[in-house]
């Protein structure tokens, strides 16, 4: 993939994680509060924060061969794990509370990945659906 298209792809990705994630705080602002909106918030900034660190870290390696690549790929995606670990027990201790709101804001950006993986197959090289 080239390095502008992957950066075009994750910058959309991190907007429609973003929006999804002020939906789904606005949502929980409408049914439950404040308090309960914040946490959807912040589960929203997990997934983005973790799409964020684990592109930087597969960009850099765009450009290298295949196996350099596929190497990358997976030590970003074991980092991604173990700082979702360690962002998610912290998060846990502060809204222990209002932990569900905090995976709905999570999972709210997973669906942006469904959504990312759905628009580049309906992508062909060239198409002007690209932009």
């Amino acid at each position: 993939m080239h390095e502008a298209h992957f950066a075009k792809t994750i910058a959309w990705l991190l907007r429609v994680q973003a929006l999804l994630s002020g939906a789904a705080a606005i949502l929980f602002a409408l049914i439950g509060g404040l308090e309960q909106s914040l946490a959807a918030l912040i589960g929203g900034a997990i997934g983005i924060v973790l799409t964020a660190v684990t592109a930087l870290r597969v960009g850099l390696s765009l450009g290298q061969d295949a196996k350099a690549m596929i190497a990358a790929f997976y030590r970003a995606m074991a980092f991604k794990l173990a700082l979702a670990v360690i962002l998610f027990v912290i998060v846990a201790k502060w809204f222990a509370g209002y932990f569900g709101p905090v995976l709905v804001g999570y999972v709210a950006t997973v669906v942006a990945y469904w959504l990312a993986m759905g628009r580049l197959a309906h992508m062909s090289p060239g198409s002007e659906h690209q932009n």
